[in-house]
């Protein structure tokens, strides 16, 4: 395939009125065949016969170089990994633009580079947030992997129970792509252990991702690209020394202990290459409202992320990876109201291999195809035997559940990316086709739980019943096809279409996929995206195997001691669908869920100034046929209850984003800043609440209302700033209103309309200051500094919301400002 290297020019004004001119600034832009920026390039710019500038691109894909006072220049650029551009010619003269654009080729690809003059590459109308990893790395928040660094993407946060919330639904309903494979945990949809973010060339978060080639999900979409191995050894360690506790002048053991050492090179010159992310982690998050040492989260394990590529020859390119994460969890879900005693302990390990192979054939067509394999294995436990009791102050006890069990996908993508068709414009034409067997083992027990006043009397008891081994299988096929159209030179239209079929619910769905994306104006660089798709969830398998869990025998008391009404049996059942989706197509049986999602998006890009560019953008996405759980009360004739999975779910959300990306003098240099504005509203009996390795023991009437991670306002601002003496900052500031919380009664039911109720607004600004010393020329030290909520603003974790605890409504567990240090290796 033909790729070309953009080539961009933008006016300078020159006032010939007498003064010596400064010469021009022209600003280097260098992308992938994809479009995406590539970081840390080797751009040369020269006159011919001369020495040249050297400067390496920053996150974005930028460098800029100034006092231009020649015409004609050579330019090379390189990375590894890539196809170089040696020399080549560019010529200033007559040029409007002050942009040079060059996309580089990968190494599987013909050994050809076009650069032309010509007007911006218009993007797809699927565009995303990318996180710079190269400087989140250097937050004071240290993001070690994938997942640490998504909250900082708008639309991302992380919920009060701590899990991932993409457009205000939980992770397990986004997909998670690492090199085109799917490494979500086929029983839970849950992301697990992610990939170490030293691994990561590329993170992107789409929202709105209209192309047709993405399935598998109702919120959002993670898409990470892993770096492959350079030409020359490199290796670098970071945080090697651990982070002690001190309470009251005396040294009281580890509090954190997270070295990350990575390295890459040639295994064998020019052909094979290799590279490893390694990240051994103890990691212990106190509540400070608890008594120490009964008061830490503890997470105890190893991250590691292999990859080998080999050139079999310049358009042939296989890639294989190995994922392997396992992890020792303490005192899961540990807080305020659920001691030490009252929570889990678990082992969870994660393990994904891929490979991939990318050829091209005939002038420019490209064949691609992966094949992965992720098993999860996952056991929970309780710290004793005692029945869990549920009190208005907090919990007694120990938990309630255990269950052991591992499950497994392998998955078989296959792709063919036609070359460009000139005809009405430019096609680009794709399809694809996706295979993957699941399965899930295991089995789940439970233990009774109570429910008592705030005076010990007993109100509710509810112990189980059965239960037996889990064995489910399935499999998911899925088609799609789509075309990226460049009717214009400045206006594009994304079109597509995807069939997805999962055999353990017996249904084939339809999802469309419409997007356009149009600059108005030759020169302003405005940006107009817009787009509609249909998106289908699969089910995740835990879902299925709910009829193998325990039944619940719920009796309920008076606080007298006398029996209100039961003991009544709850059978756990699935329920059935009636949808009137025209795009579905499934027989009339139990669980024959479709997940879906609506959602269609607006957005305006728009350069200001050549070192600031802003965004705006309105999402809205309508979820319907969400698996949600019901109790249903027991009927006169059989006198047994129901708990029913149904797939009768629904959710809204709406999001205004703006945000700005500011460069400074120094290209490297950046400030990301967002505002996002946002409405998250749906059904509260989310299956994923009672399902997965941690469920929930409270199974309340399902309501509509705000979700747990809805923010009506949320300000981000996080960058990189270098100051003289090799000095930089990266400062992370967040304003945003409360978490909402519920409020119950005694009896642990709703009290009102459920998460209504807010923390009060909180408030946070971290920095993290280091400064390098060379050690000699292939080392260099770097010392750091970091605070955590430097202003000391109040920003409480926990409150009393049980109208029957005496101190109901008092919020509790300020984090007061905390300083660190901590230093690296660099090679």
């Amino acid at each position: 395939m033909r790729f070309l290297a953009i080539v961009f020019a933008l006016y300078l004004c020159a006032d010939s009125r007498g003064y010596q001119d400064p010469g021009r600034e022209i600003d280097v832009v260098i992308r992938d065949s994809d479009s995406r920026p590539i970081p840390n390039a080797v751009v040369v710019l020269s006159l011919e016969g001369k020495a040249g500038t050297v400067a390496d691109t920053d996150a974005t894909g930028s460098v800029r170089f100034r006092h231009l006072l020649g015409s004609q220049y050579l330019i090379s650029v390189k990375k590894d990994g890539f196809q170089p551009v040696e020399n080549s010619a560019v010529s200033l003269a007559g040029m409007k633009l002050d942009r040079l654009e060059f996309t580089l080729l990968p190494l599987r690809h013909k050994e050809q580079v076009d650069v032309k003059a010509t007007g911006d590459k218009l993007n797809t109308s699927s565009a995303g947030n990318e996180v710079a990893t190269a400087a989140a790395r250097e937050l004071p928040t240290r993001p070690a992997t994938v997942g640490d660094a998504l909250p900082l993407v708008p639309g991302v946060v992380r919920d009060p129970l701590g899990g991932l919330s993409i457009s205000g639904a939980g992770e397990h309903r986004s997909a998670l792509i690492v090199n085109s494979a799917d490494v979500t945990d086929p029983a839970t949809g849950q992301f697990g252990t992610t990939v170490p973010i030293d691994s990561v060339e590329s993170l992107n978060v789409l929202q709105t991702p209209f192309l047709a080639e993405y399935g598998r999900f109702t919120a959002g979409l993670v898409t990470v690209d892993t770096r492959r191995g350079g030409d020359e050894w490199k290796w670098d360690l970071n945080d090697p020394l651990p982070d002690f506790r001190i309470r009251s002048y005396h040294l009281r053991g580890i509090r954190d202990a997270t070295p990350r050492l990575n390295f890459e090179g040639p295994l064998i010159a020019g052909k094979l290459y290799f590279s490893e992310g390694f990240e051994y982690a103890v990691v212990k998050t106190p509540v400070i409202t608890l008594p120490f040492p009964q008061n830490q989260r503890t997470k105890q394990g190893v991250n590691s992320f292999s990859q080998f590529d080999y050139v079999v020859s310049p358009i042939q390119l296989v890639t294989a990876t190995f994922h392997f994460a396992p992890q020792r969890l303490g005192s899961v879900g540990l807080s305020t109201f659920s001691p030490q005693s009252t929570v889990p302990d678990a082992a969870i390990h994660d393990y994904t291999a891929t490979i991939s192979d990318k050829l091209t054939l005939g002038k420019a067509d490209l064949l691609e195809n992966t094949l992965s394999y992720t098993r999860f294995t996952a056991a929970t436990w309780a710290h004793g035997l005692e029945d869990l009791i549920i009190t208005p102050n907090g919990n007694l006890g120990n938990y309630f559940a255990q269950q052991q069990r591992s499950s497994a996908r392998t998955g078989w993508l296959s792709t063919y990316s036609l070359r460009p068709i000139a005809k009405l414009g430019t096609h680009n034409f794709k399809a694809g086709a996706y295979f993957a067997p699941s399965s899930e083992n295991g089995q789940v027990w439970e233990r009774p739980y109570n429910i008592v006043d705030s005076a010990g009397q007993l109100l509710e008891r509810v112990s189980f019943t059965g239960g037996s081994p889990v064995k489910r299988t399935d499999s998911e096929i899925s088609f799609f096809a789509q075309d990226h159209w460049l009717v214009l030179p400045r206006l594009s239209i994304d079109a597509g279409v995807r069939a997805e079929s999962q055999a353990i619910t017996e249904t084939l769905r339809l999802a469309p996929r419409l997007g356009i994306a149009w600059s108005p104006f030759a020169d302003a660089g405005t940006i107009l995206r817009a787009g509609i798709g249909l998106f289908y969830d699969r089910v995740p398998l835990d879902v299925f195997s709910f009829a193998q869990y325990p039944n619940q025998v719920i009796t309920t008391y008076n606080g007298l001691g006398q029996v209100l009404q039961g003991p009544v049996t709850y059978m756990n059942a699935l329920g059935q669908v009636e949808t009137r989706d025209p795009f579905v197509f499934h027989e009339n049986q139990v669980g024959d869920f479709s997940p879906r999602s609506t959602t269609w998006s607006f957005q305006l890009e728009q350069p200001i100034t050549p070192n600031l560019k802003l965004r705006a953008s309105y999402i809205q996405n309508q979820a319907a046929g969400l698996v949600i759980m019901n109790p249903v009360p027991p009927s006169t004739s059989s006198g047994l209850g129901t708990m029913l999975l149904t797939g009768d779910g629904h959710s809204r959300y709406r999001q205004f984003e703006l945000t700005g990306r500011i460069r400074l003098q120094n290209d490297k240099q950046q400030l990301f800043v967002s505002y996002v504005r946002s409405h998250d509203r749906g059904d509260l009996n989310d299956f994923n609440n009672y399902l997965g390795n941690f469920p929930l023991p409270i199974v309340r009437p399902d309501q509509f209302s705000n979700l747990p991670a809805d923010l009506p306002n949320r300000f981000l601002a996080w960058g990189l700033v270098h100051l003289p003496w090799k000095i930089q900052i990266a400062p992370i500031f967040e304003w945003r209103n409360g978490f909402p919380y519920l409020i119950t009664n005694p009896d642990q039911a709703y009290v009102g309309v459920p998460y209504q109720q807010r923390y009060p607004m909180f408030l946070s600004f971290d920095a993290r200051i280091s400064k390098d010393f060379k050690v000699n020329p292939k080392y260099t030290l770097r010392f750091s500094v970091s605070s955590n909520n430097i202003t000391n603003h109040y920003n409480p974790d926990s409150v009393y919301a049980n109208t029957g605890a005496p101190f109901f409504g008092t919020f509790l567990g300020q984090h007061k400002r905390r300083f660190m240090a901590d230093f690296d290796v660099l090679f």
